[in-house]
């Protein structure tokens, strides 16, 4: 009886276990595959061109992740870590995209690919070479961003030697015992010469900066002296005459050209010392008579206007008072022509040289 009893308990308890063993399968199975799943996925960040996204994925490497998400490397881009790494739960990929870099060198252009690279590397991908005046723009260790540009600067620095001619002074001293308009040189006067060692910096071919580095005087260089006249007051035949100053002329002498003074008189009617101003008129319009040198009857030249102007009174070293009242084509400068009453007088004048005192 007692076993009986025991069979009918069991038998009992067998259809509860065998309802609830599917949905203890049920949960098993949905917990493996939870973590199966867990354990098979990476939650990872995906950063292109400092744009971020978060991604879970089921990818093994970084290849398999960027052709799920449908992102193309391209060869010059930058990938960090590489396409063969395998993923890690939190990693971070980071992608940055190539740029064009325009570089300037040697008056050519070129063009560089780069994502990750400072000037200096971009240099020597193109090979270009740097001395060590050259300059570039921006500094070798920048790191290139989109948008930059490069350029080599050709630096050169030369030293030459110039020499440069240094113009003497003139010294000017008063001398009141020499009449005003006279100079006496004391000292010729020498030029110095100096010797400039230069530095010369060129940029791309053109100067941009000179600088004298060194100097050295060669040959001093010696002043001219030169003393000039003071004295206004001329001392003659016992009385003084006071003049503006003095000049240092070549006389020569002429006649009218007027009959009755023997002046050769050619076929055309021009004489010898007038030509065909052979009217006894002055350029002054005054008459053509020949003065004693005095005061009040003085002798009458002929001037360069620009020197002495026409009506100036003169006092001629020698032959005494003049008025400058004609002028002559041969007359240019320092010359004066003095008139005499006849051409036999003017040839036996000759050509001198006299002190003529301009008088106020």
């Amino acid at each position: 009886m007692e076993q009986v009893s025991l069979r009918a308990r069991t038998g009992a308890e067998s259809p509860i276990s065998a309802r609830y063993a599917p949905v203890v399968f049920l949960f098993v199975s949905a917990v493996l595959v939870l973590l199966v799943i867990n354990i098979a996925s990476h939650d990872v960040e995906l950063v292109v061109d400092g744009e971020s996204k978060a991604i879970s994925t089921f990818s093994h490497n970084v290849a398999e992740l960027l052709e799920e998400t449908g992102v193309v490397v391209g060869e010059a881009d930058f990938l960090s870590p590489g396409l063969e790494q395998n993923l890690q739960q939190g990693m971070v990929i980071e992608l940055r995209r190539a740029f064009t870099v325009p570089v300037l060198a040697d008056g050519a252009e070129y063009e560089h690919q780069v994502a990750d690279a400072t000037v200096a590397q971009v240099l020597a991908a193109l090979e270009i070479e740097l001395t060590e005046m050259d300059r570039v723009e921006p500094a070798g260790d920048h790191l290139l961003v989109p948008g930059d540009s490069v350029r080599v600067v050709r630096v050169e620095r030369k030293l030459v030697t110039e020499q440069t001619e240094l113009p003497y002074r003139e010294i000017r001293r008063s001398n009141p015992e020499l009449d005003r308009g006279e100079t006496r040189v004391l000292s010729q006067g020498q030029a110095g010469l100096r010797e400039d060692t230069v530095e010369i910096v060129s940029e791309d071919g053109e100067e941009v900066s000179v600088k004298v580095m060194q100097s050295e005087m060669v040959q001093p260089r010696e002043d001219r002296v030169v003393e000039y006249g003071d004295n206004t007051v001329l001392a003659r035949g016992g009385r003084s005459v006071s003049f503006d100053r003095v000049f240092q002329m070549e006389a020569t002498a002429y006649c009218s050209g007027t009959a009755g003074t023997g002046c050769p008189i050619d076929a055309n009617g021009r004489s010898q010392c007038t030509g065909s101003n052979n009217n006894g008129i002055t350029a002054s319009g005054q008459k053509a008579v020949a003065g004693t040198g005095s005061e009040n009857n003085p002798h009458l030249v002929a001037v360069d206007t620009n020197l002495i102007p026409l009506g100036s009174r003169l006092y001629i070293d020698g032959y005494g008072y003049a008025v400058a009242a004609d002028t002559g084509g041969a007359i240019v400068g320092n010359k004066i022509d003095l008139l005499f009453g006849t051409h036999q007088e003017a040839l036996q004048f000759g050509r001198r040289n006299l002190r003529v005192y301009l008088l106020p």
